[in-house]
């Protein structure tokens, strides 16, 4: 009985080494991710560091004082971040700024701050009476860059949803319109169609007219009951060009504006996170810019 006592008080002893001695060697591994980790954060390389702390927490889960210094250096990683962001995006938006307004010239703004949350630019040079009874293309851009191309036909009525451009043996075309975008009416014993595309809809349309508007350009009013084609005047090609640049410039500044603030509200997170004064790391990140 003795004996026996014996080889099992071995048996739980041996046991237990071995998950010490496993124990021991998760710590080993865990310990070296982290210093792995800290070298490539001091180094700069922030994304191999996060990705090496990632791995501490899912090889590691049961490591709780590990997995907590992982945290704290994943904290530390995501503020240099954020501070870098913000330093970069402060720096340059004036100059964003700067050049929208300057491109923002040839257009009229118009907003009403009772009814509307976004101001439009509508190009200036299509604004006469003249076109209110003309087939051409008109865009719009919101002060947020998004680009609108409104297709206005005057005629026969055809029911077009899609707009072509063709120049130089080369074309491009938007997406069919959406039923909410077709709109036409009829006065005088004419027929007006205004379809609109925003977004995805646009499918290349006006980089393409703006690349080629020294060349002549061929509109194709299509998808409808039959096609229509025109050539486009000068003034809507050099419209479609300006609402173009005007929008990549905007959304630039509005992208810049989102950089701004999701990089505040991380340095505002991770601070509390690792108990610093808020404001003194948004001032850091003004005055010492982070590589």
């Amino acid at each position: 009985m003795q004996s026996r006592q014996t080889i099992l008080k071995g048996i739980f002893f041996t046991i237990g080494l071995l998950l010490i001695s496993c124990g021991n060697s998760d710590q080993y591994k865990a310990q070296s991710y982290f210093n792995k980790a800290q070298s490539f954060f001091i180094q700069g390389n922030y994304n191999r560091a996060k990705l090496t702390l990632d791995s501490v927490n899912f090889l590691f889960p049961r490591l709780i004082p590990m997995r907590q210094k992982a945290d704290t250096l994943m904290y530390k990683i995501e503020l240099q971040e954020a501070k870098r962001n913000l330093h970069y995006a402060d720096s340059i938006i004036v100059l964003k700024q700067h050049t929208a307004d300057s491109l923002a010239h040839p257009f009229s703004f118009e907003k009403d701050t009772k009814y509307d949350e976004i101001g439009q630019y509508t190009i200036k040079d299509q604004q006469s009476t003249a076109d209110a009874t003309r087939t051409f293309l008109k865009p719009t851009v919101a002060e947020n860059g998004v680009l609108t191309i409104m297709s206005i036909y005057c005629g026969a009525p055809i029911g077009h949803t899609t707009v072509k451009a063709s120049a130089n043996g080369v074309f491009a075309e938007t997406l069919p319109a959406s039923k909410g975008s077709c709109f036409s009416y009829k006065n005088n014993g004419k027929t007006w169609e205004d379809v609109s595309f925003t977004g995805k809809e646009i499918n290349g349309l006006t980089p393409f007219i703006a690349n080629n508007i020294q060349s002549s350009i061929t509109i194709s009013l299509e998808r409808g009951h039959r096609t229509v084609n025109y050539l486009m005047q000068p003034k809507d090609k050099e419209a479609i060009a300006q609402s173009y640049f005007l929008s990549e410039a905007l959304k630039e500044v509005q992208q810049l504006k989102t950089s701004i603030l999701q990089s505040k509200q991380t340095i505002a997170i991770t601070s509390g996170h690792l108990h610093l004064n808020i404001m003194s790391e948004l001032q850091s990140a003004a005055t010492n810019p982070i590589k």
